[in-house]
């Protein structure tokens, strides 16, 4: 007997060799083949899931969407966005041959848990700035991204706090966890942001009910670079792409806090009643299967998932960083999870108010038309005296309605209404001396539906050199309106010197009524 084993050991021996010998040789065939090579290794895991991204992309074009996931149909408008953002996908493959010098840092493209760099307690002790966690799982988080804006800007986060806080009771905050994510790039605007909150609201913060967060500068890549399917600026790019990041940090922190994750934005005011209608609304679709619910129809704002869906979406959101905005990454991860179809709350509950975009130069004028109560915008202007002038229009106005009603800032509530626009008419202010601008401020239309706005106008201004009474010529243009809104300082128009009129022109017939509501001439020294 022990003679056979020998022997049997003596013949298996070089068998299992030349067994170890061929599977080296196929493995090193199948390296050779797949063009796998030693520089590609440190992406390895960002190109899988692109190339998976790009399978499914060419599968879906194909329609064999039922056999890979099984959503059922599709609206027309969905099916078309889908497949134009499809298109933009495979026929681009990402530009990733074109672009392998613009490498990413192993720290994102390991995902998530890469932010655990230092260890679960550790990682939490260097995150946190203010706050602390309750002694039990909530029922909702709600998480607040921060980045800082020019002007008064900063003091949005406050009004949507306080909001937040006028309209829950004090045994609803102790079921609700609200999670600030202070992620600028400036770290000590970040801090004194910090110090503020912490100061105005203490109680809270002594509580759990508010906790204040920021993140290692680290977890960014270059910005700006790589897959860029919408044709967007540099700038653009960088900026929803940081964006994205922000979000699954925010996610990712968020995770285990509360059973719900809510997320809006640092310019939103929530409505009264939220959380008993988001709880509602959540007993109400128990039965259904549902990936997110969204009480805003607004980009990210006033979405909601289970916490236990954040590390899912964090991981997308990462690994598609670059190439997509966030709310067309979201509406991909809900119908990849069998949810075809959006499910609003028949209200909005919460309303964007803010007009300064995070994105430099860009005016955000954007309102949901469903919220859920009236709001007073304009205590959200800004608030200056305007300095004497003469108003004049060629604008047909409705009776009774006049030219310096918009002009005036001792009553917010005033207007100018005209029946109806054509090209080239105008709205002059004319000054009895030149003065120095430092910023011109217009707002036309309603302020939540957007009716009786000037969508297509261009302001002018003239310089004057004479006396009280010389005529002024608008000669020289400053910039356009953009949705009925326009803001040299937000826009980064330049005024120049010595400004004796300003003008604005319509560049369009219009057979409704407009409405200029008002405008406002910040003068400079």
């Amino acid at each position: 007997m022990k003679y056979w084993n020998r022997c049997c050991q003596s013949k298996a021996r070089p068998l299992a060799v030349l067994g170890v010998a061929v599977l080296c040789c196929m493995l090193v065939q199948w390296i050779v083949s797949s063009g796998f090579t030693r520089s590609k290794c440190p992406q390895s895991s960002f190109f899988e899931l692109q190339r998976a991204y790009e399978s499914l992309a060419v599968a879906q074009r194909e329609r064999h969407v039922s056999s890979l996931l099984t959503i059922g149909t599709t609206t027309n408008q969905e099916r078309s966005t889908t497949d134009k953002l499809i298109e933009k996908a495979s026929s681009s493959s990402f530009h990733i041959k074109q672009q392998k010098k613009n490498s990413l840092t192993p720290m994102l493209l390991e995902g998530p848990d890469k932010f655990i760099s230092r260890g679960k307690a550790a990682w939490s002790e260097n995150t946190v700035l203010f706050g602390r966690p309750k002694k039990k799982t909530g029922y909702l988080t709600i998480g607040i991204p921060v980045v800082r804006r020019k002007l008064e800007g900063d003091r949005y986060l406050s009004s949507t706090v306080s909001s937040i806080i006028a309209v829950t009771s004090d045994t609803e905050k102790e079921n609700i966890t609200i999670v600030i994510f202070m992620s600028d790039f400036n770290k000590t605007w970040n801090l004194e942001m910090s110090q503020q909150i912490s100061e105005i609201y203490s109680e809270h913060i002594n509580t759990g009910f508010l906790q204040v967060i920021h993140s290692p500068r680290n977890i960014y890549p270059d910005l700006g670079i790589n897959a860029n399917l919408n044709g967007d600026s540099k700038d653009r790019v960088a900026w929803r792409s940081k964006q994205n990041i922000d979000f699954a940090y925010l996610m990712w922190y968020s995770k285990q806090v509360s059973e719900f994750y809510l997320q809006i934005e640092d310019d939103v005011i929530a409505a009264s009643d939220f959380y008993a209608d988001i709880r509602n609304l959540i007993s109400q679709k128990i039965a259904i299967p549902w990936i997110v619910f969204e009480f805003s129809r607004m980009g990210f704002i006033g979405k909601l998932l289970r916490s236990e869906t954040l590390p899912r979406l964090a991981t997308y959101l990462l690994s598609m960083y670059n190439v997509l905005p966030c709310d067309l990454l979201l509406t991909n991860f809900r119908i990849l999870h069998n949810q075809v179809s959006p499910i609003f709350h028949k209200k909005g509950l919460f309303q964007h108010v803010g007009k300064i975009s995070s994105l430099q130069g860009k005016l955000a004028p954007w309102t949901d038309k469903s919220f859920k109560d009236s709001i007073d915008f304009t205590k959200f202007d800004i608030k200056v005296d305007n300095p004497v002038a003469d108003v004049i229009s060629n604008m047909e106005a409705i009776p009774g309605s006049l030219p310096e009603n918009a002009y005036l800032t001792s009553n917010d509530m005033s207007f100018f209404a005209v029946k109806s626009l054509r090209a080239n008419d105008f709205y002059r202010i004319v000054y009895p001396k030149p003065i120095n601008i430092s910023r011109i401020t217009v707002s036309t239309g309603h302020p939540v539906r957007r009716t009786g706005a000037i969508k297509r106008a261009l302001l002018k201004i003239g310089n004057g050199r004479g006396e009280i009474g010389e005529r002024c010529i608008p000669d020289q243009p400053v910039g356009s309106f953009y949705y009925g809104e326009f803001d040299s300082e937000i826009q980064e128009y330049v005024i120049p010197f010595s400004v004796k009129c300003i003008s604005i022109e319509s560049q369009q017939n219009v057979s409704k009524m407009i409405i200029i509501r008002k405008i406002w001439v910040t003068t400079q020294s």
